[in-house]
């Protein structure tokens, strides 16, 4: 794993260094964020709906273009994410169309920079899988935290039959010893099989839980992965409302 030192951290997954340089080469790369939007966000607009414009999160935010979008139509949002150029992209992204987003410079894998209860929504897009299966958990902690009793965490993750295509995708590939693959560059990823997700949210009220492929313009299929929506639990009635 020498060519890739210092883009995987310590605890095995691509750190800042990786990341601030896969966002520094995408600002010359087209990207079609349109059909992006729609496939990963817009996919998730019913539940937030059901929140009422409440404040929502965006983990790992990336250049804020799910964020924005939301902002756009009247959420009030938070984004982070551990690269320091994307976060710069976002704000800059932010002043430019005019649009109210709070966004941080934070690596998700450890404790997230929001007091409890702030967010009625958390979406991540094709972020968690870039954790190994104890750090996911733990991301997943803190996003009950975070959420308000009824919130809505809604993402997307990488399914296990991606596998075939990002090898072809991102060579050289390189199988570590912790479930992870590496890819390219420096790039972790885990794949969630049904059961892999199931178990991410074991302990909340699973809603949505689907596979989704994304294509490409002449069909091919490009990506495939798992949409979930889970809700925290309500309080019950006997329950105190904060302590």
């Amino acid at each position: 794993m020498a060519e890739h030192e210092g883009a995987i951290t310590p605890a095995g997954y691509s750190g800042a260094e990786y990341w601030n340089d896969y966002h520094q080469l995408a600002r010359g790369r087209r990207l079609n964020r349109m059909a992006k939007l729609q496939v990963w966000l817009h996919s998730l607009v019913p539940f937030l709906e059901k929140v009422e414009k409440a404040h929502v999160l965006d983990l790992g935010c990336g250049g804020g273009h799910d964020a924005l979008e939301l902002a756009r139509h009247g959420y009030s949002v938070s984004g982070c994410d551990i690269s320091g150029v994307a976060i710069r992209e976002a704000r800059a992204l932010a002043a430019e169309r005019r649009l109210l987003a709070s966004f941080v410079e934070h690596d998700i894998a450890e404790p997230l920079p929001y007091p409890d209860g702030l967010f009625g929504a958390v979406i991540s897009n094709l972020t968690l899988h870039m954790f190994t299966a104890d750090i996911a958990q733990r991301v997943v902690a803190e996003v009950w935290r975070c959420l308000l009793p009824g919130g809505f965490f809604a993402f997307h993750v990488n399914s296990t039959a991606d596998l075939p295509y990002r090898r072809k995708l991102q060579p050289p590939v390189t199988q570590l010893d912790n479930g992870m693959y590496c890819f390219g560059r420096g790039q972790t990823m885990r794949f969630f099989s049904e059961q892999d997700c199931r178990q991410l949210v074991v302990d909340w009220k699973l809603l949505l839980l689907e596979p989704v492929q994304m294509l490409r313009e002449d069909g091919a299929v490009q990506k495939c992965a798992w949409r979930c929506v889970a809700q925290k639990p309500k309080l019950s009635a006997s329950e105190p409302d904060g302590a």
